[in-house]
């Protein structure tokens, strides 16, 4: 590993470690959240569209030991690192990543191979904001490679009639998420907003959908991150959910 452009980050009281590049995009609680959101039995196939560094399907690995899951990313070195943090994490056997862009998947996957697919994808469109000045971030952060109605497509593809897709978006693409969903074929069911502290607006949304589910929406209490964002204090919610997680 070339310590100049890689390094390794410990996760959950040092019972996960994993390698991410120094200048791409880097996971943290926000996606920790997305990995604790997912309701599961722990025996189904998964897959993660967008994987990065593998963390959503490795850390859901290490608590489930019968589960098997894929992941697809569109940089290949993404998924090297993903299969090394795999081998690190002892999830290996039960972990496969490829290389493939989230338009392609229908190459690879027989429709409704899947009992969960899982995302946090590109969110910023084309042409809004500010582009990141590196590679790696940008198509992690912005829709260079994929649009969100993609990913969307993909994983209504992707799913078993009935199974469930789980997405971590900011608030901003909430109608965008809702509409595509719908769009194909995947009912919005469960829906929890998530605010930095609480007296300050909500910033992310969690959205569980079923593949061929009737109408009916959950929407769960307001998850607050943080007591003081400035010194990083977590909510005891929080706090809870990092210190159960593997336990």
């Amino acid at each position: 590993m070339d310590k100049e452009i890689y390094d390794i980050s410990t996760f959950l009281d040092e019972k996960t470690c994993f390698i991410q590049r120094k200048d791409g995009f880097r996971f943290g609680t926000d996606t920790f959240l997305l990995v604790d959101f997912v309701k599961i039995r722990g025996t189904e196939k998964i897959i993660d569209l967008g994987t990065g560094c593998g963390v959503i399907p490795i850390l859901l690995l290490k608590k489930y030991p019968q589960l098997k899951a894929f992941a697809i990313d569109v940089l290949e070195e993404n998924i090297n690192i993903s299969k090394k943090n795999g081998e690190i994490n002892g999830v290996s056997e039960r972990f496969t990543a490829l290389h493939l862009n989230v338009k392609e998947v229908k190459k690879i996957f027989k429709s409704g191979e899947f009992d969960i697919v899982i995302t946090n994808p590109p969110f910023i469109e084309v042409g809004r904001g500010n582009l990141s000045q590196k590679d790696h971030r940008a198509i992690a952060r912005q829709e260079l490679t994929a649009s969100l109605e993609d990913f969307i497509k993909a994983a209504s593809y992707l799913l078993k009639n009935k199974g469930k897709f789980y997405i971590l978006l900011p608030v901003q693409r909430f109608v965008d998420a809702i509409f595509l969903m719908r769009k194909y074929k995947v009912e919005p069911k469960r829906l929890r907003i998530i605010h930095p502290e609480a007296e300050k607006e909500a910033n992310l949304f969690l959205l569980e959908g079923r593949k061929g589910g009737g109408k009916g929406i959950s929407i769960e209490f307001p998850l607050i991150v943080y007591k003081n964002t400035k010194e990083r204090i977590y909510t005891e919610e929080v706090e809870r959910k990092y210190s159960s997680f593997l336990r």
